[in-house]
């Protein structure tokens, strides 16, 4: 079905995007869009100038944590090419998150009539080229205000967007919690829900005090095998060239979009991939030996991260500073968004 939309435009930005030197997510764009469910169904979708929320205080999102998000980015070609990718994948992730936390789906043509909408709003948020790209942030929460416990019967689906540069600056290093847990089998580890990202702050602060800036999490159970970084799926090369990963069966892992398209990408340019379990033993041994040789980050804020270190144990365990492989992967990375390898129907949205 056709979706209406209504649209109240916000006055023109004056002030110039600083490209060379953005920071990431500080400069939000001039509109946002907005669809409210209640009484059983989603209603008329809006887009309005770009301003803060107004909530009572027993908005049911801030007690019961009823709220997930997604991280999307939107990019243009030297051509002038304008388009979102993989966003029909991102709205599935979205409706999986939502169905674990039990809140309506978004139904695809809403979502993706008004983010299409809100892009040509933002135009001149687009960035000049492959080197940065529009990080668009869908927003979904409950918005009963009543202090009960029960899914709400009301929600907000809220997207903007912001013009962004890379999420790290210098070498990352890495910090392996050994004792708090992100996620646990049967939990909201496999989807993008707000908690988890709080669950991780704690974490966040551990790393900081050794010098790291991000941490990467252990089994619940064990706190052996290896399940993701904070804010990033994890990849392990051996020498050789062969990347390992972490399955997601077990579902304590978020099923990132840019995981599954370095797997695709992996194939393209000849890289054998082992999707199994990796105990971190296996991988500090295998750096200390020189069995594995890069350590590197996926995710749609960071794309494809190098890990200089892995703190663990009380020691630094270093990896080679070259990172061949995930230089050859983020050429094929940008090769893709250019057009250069053809992408899989559906991955290229154009705007």
């Amino acid at each position: 079905m056709a979706w209406e939309i209504a649209i109240h435009p916000a006055p023109p930005r004056e002030t110039p995007i600083p490209w060379e030197s953005l920071p990431f997510g500080r400069i939000f764009g001039q509109h946002m869009a907005l669809a409210e469910y209640r009484e059983g169904r989603w209603q008329q979708a809006r887009i309005e100038p770009f301003h803060d929320l107004t909530l009572p205080p027993g908005t049911s999102a801030l007690h019961y944590g009823q709220a997930l998000f997604e991280g999307m980015k939107a990019y243009r070609r030297t051509d002038g090419t304008r388009f979102v990718f993989r966003l029909r994948d991102h709205w599935e992730r979205l409706n999986r998150s939502a169905a674990r936390l039990t809140m309506p789906e978004v139904p695809y043509e809403l979502f993706s009539e008004l983010l299409q909408t809100l892009l040509h709003r933002e135009e001149n948020f687009f960035p000049p080229s492959l080197q940065q790209a529009l990080y668009i942030r869908p927003v979904y929460f409950a918005t009963d205000p009543w202090l009960g416990v029960r899914p709400s019967e009301t929600y907000l689906l809220l997207i903007y967007v912001t013009p962004v540069g890379p999420y790290y600056s210098g070498e990352v290093r890495a910090f392996v919690e050994p004792e708090l847990t992100r996620a646990a089998i049967g939990g909201t580890g496999a989807i993008k829900a707000a908690g988890n990202y709080a669950a991780a702050l704690l974490s966040t602060k551990k790393a900081q005090a050794v010098g790291c800036s991000v941490s990467l999490w252990l089994d619940a159970t064990h706190r052996e095998l290896i399940e993701e970084f904070s804010t990033m799926n994890a990849f392990f090369v051996e020498k050789g060239g062969r990347l390992l990963t972490p399955p997601l069966e077990r579902g304590t892992i978020l099923a990132g979009i840019t995981r599954d398209t370095i797997l695709f990408l992996a194939a393209k340019v000849g890289l054998e991939v082992e999707e199994r379990e990796l105990s971190i033993y296996e991988i500090t041994e295998g750096i200390a030996q020189g069995r594995i040789t890069e350590v590197f980050g996926t995710g749609t804020a960071a794309t494809i991260m190098p890990v200089r270190a892995l703190y663990f144990a009380g020691k630094f365990w270093t990896l080679p500073s070259e990172n061949p492989v995930a230089q050859k992967l983020a050429q094929a990375y940008r090769a893709l968004l250019s057009g250069d390898i053809p992408a899989p129907a559906g991955w290229i949205h154009r705007v």
